[in-house]
């Protein structure tokens, strides 16, 4: 299982890195706004 895992990473790896990026920042993005949003209305 290890072993395919990484042989599909690698492949993958160069056609999906930028979009894992953004995909990654927005994820973070909206997690920090909910946090502020909770922290502002309920506080």
């Amino acid at each position: 299982m290890q072993f395919f895992g990484v042989y599909i990473g690698s492949k993958a790896g160069g056609f999906l890195e930028e979009k894992a990026e953004k995909i990654g920042g927005v994820i973070l993005i909206m997690i920090g706004l909910k946090i502020l949003i909770e922290h502002t209305l309920y506080a």
